[in-house]
């Protein structure tokens, strides 16, 4: 028995993979633009060796994220909530690659929303397991599929998914409004103008967000700073929508990279939440954690 693994965090445009200690501290790691979707032909393993070729093959390995999904390396069915880190344990599906590597891979989780729709996640919640001694039962994950999770001792109860990322995307680059877009740094002041605006009329969005063109049309807002507005209001809408679930007095933890995470917080102390930042490498240590559940370390 090791007490030191491979955690690989492989999602849908990025592939991050770590050597990490039995307590999730990271000792070596790579990254690249290597999501599932780039993979041709179902050469999942040549990519992975790609990047670890140099590490241990007698290490063993752990694997999170959309690599588990439909497009990814091998499907595997979502784990229902409530579910905690050792529910997750139970289910890895084991995989030995022609290379020799002993791959444990870790499926997501599934909830049925109150108003009966589904919803499904992969790798959020390995982030979530590895943020709970912060002392915190709700967690917010940015990305292109936001999500609002809540948990209960050591399970999480329930979730709800937002597609600002994606939302974003396409206003900048599909739509008129981004025509008046220039490169340019990150304008804060552009960026909480945005939040509020949606915080006080959240159900106005498609009607507000109009604004980032007419404003640079004459030249009341710049058009370095259209993007960080764009992006407030949709971040705006989301906090909007998702505080109305949520006790006045709950804390956050935002698990996410100190750009968009920062982001995140701040508008949600605009919005006059509790918040904090939680740790970048949560999922690591999340996926140590069901590591020692399942007997791999």
């Amino acid at each position: 028995m090791t007490d030191r693994f491979i955690a690989l965090d492989w999602g849908t445009t990025s592939f991050r993979a770590y050597i990490a200690d039995g307590e999730g501290r990271v000792l070596d790691s790579v990254a690249a633009p290597d999501g599932i979707l780039s993979v041709s032909d179902g050469a999942f393993e040549t990519v992975l060796e790609r990047h670890v070729r140099h590490w241990d093959k007698r290490l063993p390995v752990l694997a999170a994220g959309m690599i588990t999904s439909r497009q990814g390396w091998i499907e595997r069915p979502y784990l229902p909530c409530p579910a905690s880190a050792a529910d997750l344990a139970r289910v890895i599906h084991l995989h030995e690659t022609a290379s020799g590597r002993r791959i444990g891979f870790v499926t997501g989780l599934s909830y049925r929303a109150p108003n009966g729709t589904p919803e499904v996640m992969r790798s959020e919640e390995v982030q979530v397991f590895g943020s709970l001694d912060l002392g915190i039962s709700r967690f917010v994950t940015p990305g292109t599929h936001s999500k609002w999770i809540t948990t209960e001792a050591d399970r999480i109860t329930g979730y709800s998914t937002y597609v600002s990322g994606e939302v974003y995307a396409a206003l900048r680059d599909h739509t008129i409004l981004g025509r008046m877009v220039e490169p340019g740094p990150d304008d804060e002041e552009a960026f909480a103008r945005g939040v509020r605006l949606s915080l006080q009329d959240p159900a106005g969005l498609l009607h507000n967000v109009f604004s980032a063109r007419s404003l640079a049309l004459f030249d009341e807002l710049p058009r370095t700073s259209v993007a960080s507005y764009l992006s407030g209001q949709v971040i705006g809408c989301e906090i909007a929508h998702a505080k109305q679930t949520n006790p006045a007095d709950t804390r956050y933890a935002v698990l996410a990279s100190p750009g968009i995470g920062g982001r995140y917080v701040r508008a949600m102390e605009i919005a006059g939440l509790t918040v904090r930042h939680g740790e970048p490498d949560a999922i690591v240590k999340g996926l140590a954690i069901i590591a020692r559940h399942a007997g791999m370390i």
